[in-house]
């Protein structure tokens, strides 16, 4: 056979270089190995892909199983070709042509470098024969896979579950598929003991879970879910306990934490309820009443609750304190010199990391507040307590000092015993009476002027001669919100600071409730997914900061405090 091979090279730039080859003989072969009438360097080709041979009508393509070859658009492996016929092979496009005179035959060969995006050295394709190319069909053995799949897995485990414990027994412990693999998950590590015990909650296979299975261990232990006069406290009786505690999924929390167990309710609290003033709510970032803080008020200390951004809210504490003096970036005057003074100085954090120790004079005040009152006893000190307590040290003190003979220039000089002297009776009760009128002005300097009037409100009572002093109590908000679990913890990170959320350094009376606003929570948490807004939060469902009813910690807080960690440290 004489055929004439038209090449057309076009190279990466898109230019085209024609040549024509005349080649004699009886099959032209094509493929990468160098013997090729046809050569092809791309490693989708086999090293003998595909010959062609004449036929009476013209060309016949065989392709060297498995290669094929897509003629006129269709994948075979063997065809006839006729003038006007294309062949794609791998980067190569193969056209029949008219034959000239003299030639049996003629084809072009197409090469576009630009589409070729095998390197040479890229590993040679796996040519792999199928199940098909050797008699066995798939489609028999898929039906028959699915029918000894449902035969073990479904019905020989349902007849036998049903019919006694004993035959349960025996399936579980043989070698066969048994109940235990219909789970979709494992169990949360407090239910672990049933882990072979399916029918201790599936009571009756693929029917729910009904409370009274639950209630067989958890009745003597369950806590009420919400108080006994809650507006919720009847529709409570009749939900199910797997409408919120969930078991099979992974991570196990035990605990549905998404928002729809507490929207159910607070989306529209009036329907199951609730009074005028609760305010509905269904996703942190996009509806959520402000925050409500819990404040003691003097004098009867009783616990009221304010929302945040509604108005002026103030603590009445009893304490005289300026946060802006005491956070001053230049320091502040103590007896030990100039100290500038941090946050942390005075609010430690406790074990958890959560919330911080109470606050005392005697540990966070008395090292620059201190009771000295004796110029020249320094390291004599008051007792922070009672102002009879504090009068008592008072007239101790001095008529010490002054039955002993010490002199004091504020004391006239028949006040004080001379040393070593024995002293009448007369003359004691004039030298404690002098100690006491002297007790009686450092008092007045301390109640009224320095000491304790620096920080509390003091009035006087009596009469010149015995004169009472009168401190308010102190007592400090320990928790502003009670009723959401915050983890401190989680938001030390980075450069976070104090200031983030707490306007202290502006703060000059202690009065202010330096609480933040739900604004600046939203800064960086989301809602439950986290995404709106079109700025990517924290995600935050309810069970990041509230329990369900119920004044001590959730069971999920700790898992919650973890995930909120691990996001804040990401961030």
């Amino acid at each position: 056979m004489r055929i004439l091979i038209r090449v057309l090279e076009i190279g990466t730039t898109g230019v085209a270089v024609a040549r024509d080859r005349v080649v004699d003989a009886d099959v032209i072969g094509f493929g990468r190995a160098t013997d090729q009438q046809i050569h092809c360097n791309d490693q989708r080709i086999g090293l003998q892909h595909a010959r062609f041979t004449r036929s009476d009508s013209g060309l016949l393509l065989s392709c060297i199983p498995p290669a094929q070859a897509e003629v006129n658009g269709r994948l075979c492996r063997d065809a006839s070709l006729h003038v006007g016929d294309e062949v794609s092979l791998g980067p190569m496009l193969i056209k029949v042509l008219e034959a000239p005179a003299n030639f049996d035959a003629a084809i072009s060969v197409e090469h576009d470098a630009r589409e070729s995006t095998v390197a040479d050295d890229a590993p040679l394709p796996a040519f792999v024969t199928s199940l098909e190319q050797v008699g066995w069909r798939k489609r028999p053995w898929a039906w028959a896979g699915v029918t000894v799949t449902l035969l073990l897995g479904l019905i020989l485990p349902w007849f036998l579950v049903g019919r006694s414990d004993a035959s349960v027994a025996w399936l579980r412990a043989s070698v066969l598929p048994s109940d235990m693999q219909w789970t979709s998950g494992p169990l949360h590590s407090a239910h672990g003991n049933l882990e072979v015990k399916c029918e201790a909650c599936h009571a009756q296979p693929f029917r729910r879970v009904r409370n009274e299975e639950c209630l067989d261990c958890h009745a003597s232990t369950l806590h009420q879910h919400v108080p006994a006069d809650h507006p919720a406290a009847v529709d409570m009786t009749k939900e199910r306990c797997t409408s919120c505690h969930v078991e099979h999924d992974e991570p196990s929390n035990l605990v549905q934490l998404d928002t729809r167990i507490c929207t159910d309710c607070h989306a529209e609290p009036q329907n199951h309820g609730a009074g005028p003033k609760t305010m509905p709510a269904t996703d942190f970032a996009a509806r959520h009443p402000d925050f409500q803080v819990s404040l003691l008020t003097a004098p009867d200390w009783k616990v009221t609750r304010a929302r945040l951004g509604e108005s002026a809210i103030v603590e009445k504490s009893n304490l005289e304190f300026t946060h802006a003096a005491h956070l001053n970036p230049k320091g502040i005057k103590a007896p030990q010199g100039e100290v500038v003074m941090k946050c942390a100085d005075c609010h430690a954090p406790n074990e958890s990391g959560t919330s911080f120790k109470p606050i005392n004079m005697e540990q966070h005040c008395s090292t620059c507040h201190t009771l000295g009152f004796d110029p020249a006893e320094p390291q004599r000190k008051l007792p922070h307590g009672e102002p009879e307590l504090v009068m008592q040290t008072l007239v101790d003190h001095y008529s010490r000092r002054f039955l002993g003979g010490y002199s004091d220039k504020f004391s006239p000089a028949d006040g004080v015993a001379p040393p070593g002297a024995s002293l009448s009776a007369a003359a004691r009760a004039r030298v404690l009476g002098t100690a006491k009128q002297r007790a009686n002005q450092v008092a007045a300097d301390i109640f009224e002027r320095r000491v304790c009037a620096d920080c509390h409100t003091v009035t006087r009572e009596g009469t010149t001669a015995l004169p009472v002093w009168k401190v308010a109590p102190v007592k400090l908000t320990q928790t502003f919100m009670p009723k959401a679990s915050f983890d401190h913890a989680a938001h030390a990170t980075g450069d976070a600071t104090c200031e983030t959320c707490h306007a202290a350094a502006n703060s000059k009376v202690a009065s202010d409730v330096l609480m933040p606003q739900i604004k600046v929570c939203r800064d960086c948490h989301g809602g439950e997914t986290g995404t709106e807004g079109g700025r990517a939060r924290i995600a935050s469902p309810c069970a990041s900061c509230h329990a369900y009813h119920d004044k001590q910690e959730s069971l999920w807080a700790p898992v919650m405090k973890k995930v909120i960690r691990q996001a804040a440290a990401r961030e």
